[in-house]
């Protein structure tokens, strides 16, 4: 069952609509108390990763669920004129992101990458390397998303990032910590040629 949607702004405007909505989806799947402060949970983070999105931008907020298990997807189009910037995410004049980011910034740096085109989401793809993987080369049912010409996925980024525990321990660290980590079942970031789309995945 398909939630009706909400139009968000990156200013703030309708998120708190969002989570009401979150609430109500919650509700009519008879979540405990515990669970649907859980769901609410990462409908915050979503919330959270489109504020720190810059320039004007807006996306499409929805919630499916069948059973026990509940989908909140963030849909946007591409925009090849989106924020008219010269530099891409916090890239400095070295061509390297000298940031450190966490999950959830990782997860926005992709999703951000989808709304400046290929071009930019070809650099993320090679500066978030871990998780992203080409659709063709696992097939659209496993990806979920068959329009998607390459996506990233939470559960292969854990994969990878465990298998180097000891070569990373500071990041595998940051994954233990992360709140969409340890709640989510798994989150995906599809690009096509016209936008985005964000999945976080739960199963109660």
């Amino acid at each position: 069952m398909k939630a009706q949607g909400i139009k968000i702004y990156n200013t703030g405007e309708n998120m708190d609509e969002a989570l009401d909505l979150t609430e109500k989806t919650a509700k009519s799947m008879g979540l405990s108390s515990r669970d649907t402060l859980r769901l609410r949970l990462l409908a915050e983070e979503m919330m959270s990763m489109v504020r720190a999105i810059t320039g004007s931008f807006t996306a499409d907020f929805w919630l499916e669920h069948e059973g026990t298990h509940c989908e909140l997807i963030l849909s946007a189009k591409s925009d090849l004129d989106y924020g008219k910037r010269s530099e891409f995410l916090s890239i400095s004049s070295t061509g390297k992101n000298t940031a450190k980011p966490g999950l959830m910034e990782k997860i926005r740096g992709v999703f951000e990458a989808g709304l400046y085109g290929m071009e930019q989401s070809f650099a993320a793809q090679a500066e978030y390397g871990m998780g992203m993987y080409g659709v063709g080369m696992m097939g659209a049912a496993d990806a979920g998303m068959a329009d998607a010409i390459y996506a990233w996925s939470m559960q292969k980024y854990k994969d990878e990032i465990k298998a180097q525990r000891e070569e990373n321990p500071d990041v595998y660290d940051e994954l233990e910590k992360s709140i969409i980590a340890n709640l989510a079942d798994e989150v995906s970031v599809g690009v096509t040629k016209f936008g985005v789309e964000l999945s976080v995945q739960k199963n109660f």
